[in-house]
């Protein structure tokens, strides 16, 4: 492929997929990366077109500023993918100042190095760019879904050998002079893998939003809206991935309950108790165990399972969950009264197969219904039948 028709397909894939990533951006979260890489995209395609409005002209006055163009719209990509990663992003004040240092040092090339110098700078800022985004991708896969594994690594190699070829492509120009940047082998290898990673990069980051979009339609599907603890569809999902691992880890249930909640709801409104309810959800999922969930089953009720432990265990967990929401800062309520929460918690037995689970919660319920004669605010472990 000649140089003026790879430019002109980077140019058109490049501005489409501005244009696309700018409407999906405006339908997603600032921080989810499509806006920087919309902005990216377009950039990037605007250079592409000044170059052909320069004929490839390579000592145009049109060239050094498509240049920077170019950098800053690599930058953007960067961003983006940090963003999407949820990784510390650049900022536009970063990627401002990167961009005037790069213009200053390619000018100072330019002057003393030539058309030659400029393109070597370019091609290996571009490279490293690249280098960096493409790590970001790998490094991001070993610790995010296992969903989004597959794009990520796509990503990771796609661009990973663009940062190769880029870098590969600068030291050719270094040792062969300007001539090498858009005729033979070199030149050709680079222009046909770039417009084709150009075609192939729009899908793999729209595969990688259609995943992260999965990801959170599934979360909003299995998770208690008010308090981000799993619903009771999340506890179904949870106990049968436990025991469809054919491990035989078992289970204890405590059912927790929240004193004296309807009171508080009726005397102080439902803002009030929305507000306790999240705070004590908040408690029981900072300070469980690595490895047990927590769902809330009904209005002020959650089920935590704690896994592999036995009752003991289990006792001692729930007495720490206890103390740790009696001892809650007071919130404040209507009419400068302020409140004071506790809970009660049931304890079931151990119990080693998604058949049993059902029996399970029910001793741990009746076992928080003891709690709650004796006087609540307390721990009461179940009878084995």
């Amino acid at each position: 492929m000649d140089q003026i028709s790879a430019t002109i397909v980077l140019a058109v894939n490049l501005l489409s997929m501005g244009a696309l990533f700018h409407l999906l951006g405006r339908r997603m979260p600032a921080d989810s990366g499509l806006r920087s890489i919309a902005a990216g995209s377009a950039l990037f395609g605007s250079a592409y077109v000044s170059r052909l409005v320069s004929k490839l002209d390579m000592s145009a006055l049109i060239v050094l500023p498509s240049d920077i163009a170019m950098v800053t719209a690599a930058l953007l990509f960067l961003q983006g993918v940090c963003q999407f990663a949820g990784r510390s992003s650049l900022g536009a004040r970063r990627i401002l100042g990167l961009a005037a240092g790069y213009a200053v040092v390619a000018t100072l090339t330019m002057q003393f190095f030539g058309g030659r110098g400029r393109l070597v700078l370019l091609t290996l800022t571009l490279g490293s760019i690249y280098g960096v985004l493409a790590w970001t991708a790998a490094a991001t896969s070993w610790r995010i879904g296992r969903s989004l594994r597959a794009p990520l690594w796509a990503l990771t190699g796609l661009v990973g050998v663009l940062s190769v070829l880029t870098v590969a492509r600068g030291g050719l120009i270094a040792v062969e002079g300007v001539g090498a940047s858009s005729h033979g082998l070199g030149a050709q290898v680079y222009y046909a893998y770039a417009t084709i990673a150009s075609a192939l990069l729009g899908p793999v980051l729209i595969w990688m939003v259609f995943e992260r979009l999965n990801g959170h339609l599934a979360d909003l599907a299995s998770r208690d809206e008010l308090t981000r603890v799993m619903n009771r569809k999340g506890l179904d999902d949870a106990l049968r991935d436990h025991f469809g691992r054919g491990d035989g880890v078992s289970v204890t249930w405590l059912q927790v309950d929240i004193d004296h909640f309807k009171s508080i709801n009726d005397s102080h409104g439902h803002a009030v108790g929305d507000e306790i309810l999240r705070t004590v959800a908040a408690v029981l999922r900072d300070n469980i165990r690595s490895g047990d969930f927590i769902a809330r089953t009904g209005g002020e009720e959650f089920l935590v399972g704690c896994v592999g432990a036995d009752v003991a265990t289990a006792l001692a967990l729930a007495e720490r969950l206890r103390a740790q929401v009696a001892a809650l800062t007071a919130w404040p309520a209507d009419a400068g009264v302020t409140l004071q929460c506790t809970v009660s918690i049931g304890v079931s037995h151990p119990f080693g197969g998604l058949g049993q689970w059902e029996a399970a919660a029910r001793a741990a319920d009746r076992a928080l219904y003891a709690a709650k004669e004796a006087g609540r605010n307390r721990v009461v472990a179940a009878v084995e039948a």
